[in-house]
């Protein structure tokens, strides 16, 4: 009978440790990228999802002067 107990409660501490991990949210990431006048992709900043607010107030600004600067076309993705 203590084996039974011991071998519930060890699988019941593994089980617990295992769960959390896998449960864990997988981090997004958010992207600032611009199309280039003559069609060339380039991502400027990649960063966590936390820094979306960030990078859309960036390309509200920074993104029109590439619009009217440059002719870049960009976008937080």
């Amino acid at each position: 009978m203590k084996r039974i107990v011991m071998a519930a409660a060890t699988v019941a501490l593994a089980g617990s440790l295992v769960l959390p991990a896998q449960a864990a949210p997988v981090p997004r990431t958010v992207v600032w990228r611009c199309q280039l006048e003559n069609g060339d992709v380039v991502d400027f900043v990649v960063a966590p999802e936390a820094a979306r607010h960030g990078l859309m107030q960036a390309n509200s600004r920074a993104g029109q002067v590439f619009a009217d600067q440059f002719g870049e076309d960009c976008d937080v993705v």
